[in-house]
């Protein structure tokens, strides 16, 4: 059976939002939520419910990421979050999920300015002012239930996106790589002799042994990756600090386990 759409993303952000409320990610209930809707619906039917969540977690900091797709949320919103996995009810023939889907893929394309967010259903307990006291008319969502992850084209909260589990594919472009290592190519290759090589040279050299793919790859112009968001082709290297791991036009960060995905498609 064809399996629906997956996503991933944060559903909620610790930080003021559109309307000028910070929601505290300590103070929301998430017990139940399960549910994926929408463009929060006013009504609760079977139409506007177009999916589930498989993973519901609250994120504090860069430690309590369990994976590469909750390391790549957490360093797109950099404040404690609310992280979901979620797959939409488009398999079976929902009419509402099927049109989600079909934005959500369509917002994929790099000549279609359209971003789908995530945001949150449920309802509040209790409000703050900014000074921590209890205030119905504070800006502080203090106590909260979240009851559902709604699928929004008018995010309230900008830092809530929409990933999908695998935004790559394979490109037959020739991809380049990051232009100083072929510069260190260029040096070692007009050099006479090993006493020539400076200490920057040797610790570029050091970094191009790390690679997933040779230098040797590239100039056979060999299969790359493409970033579905951009269109863009690259070459991607191995998980490191100091190496590139994300698309060079638009900066979206990718996991080595989507990108091993894409390249084994």
């Amino acid at each position: 059976m064809e399996k629906g759409l997956s996503f991933y993303g944060a559903t909620a952000a610790q930080n003021r939002d559109n309307a000028g409320e910070t929601l505290l990610i300590d103070g929301v209930d998430i017990s139940r939520l399960r549910l994926v809707k929408d463009e929060h619906p006013e009504e609760e039917n079977f139409f506007h419910s177009i999916g589930g969540l498989t993973v519901a977690k609250k994120i504090h900091n860069e430690t309590e990421c369990e994976n590469e797709r909750q390391l790549r949320v957490w360093r797109s919103v950099g404040v404690p979050l609310i992280y979901v996995e979620g797959c939409l009810a488009n398999a079976e023939d929902h009419p509402n999920a099927k049109a989600a889907a079909a934005l959500i893929r369509f917002s994929q394309r790099p000549d279609i300015p359209l971003e789908i967010g995530l945001s949150i259903d449920g309802g509040i307990v209790e409000k703050q002012n900014e000074q921590g006291q209890p205030d119905e008319k504070g800006s502080v969502l203090a106590r909260t239930v979240a009851l559902a992850a709604s699928l929004t084209v008018k995010p309230c909260n900008p830092k809530c996106k929409l990933f999908l589990m695998n935004d790559l594919t394979k490109s037959d472009l020739a991809a380049q790589p990051p232009q100083r290592y072929w510069q260190a190519l260029k040096k070692s290759q007009a050099k006479h002799s090993f006493n020539e090589v400076t200490d920057q040279d040797f610790a570029l050299y050091l970094k191009m042994t790390k690679l997933k793919k040779s230098l040797v790859d590239y100039m056979g112009g060999f299969t790359s990756v493409r970033c579905k968001k951009c269109g863009d082709g690259v070459r991607f290297f191995k998980s490191s600090n100091d190496l590139p791991n994300g698309c060079p036009r638009c900066k979206t960060h990718f996991s080595m386990t989507e990108i091993w995905q894409a390249l084994n498609k």
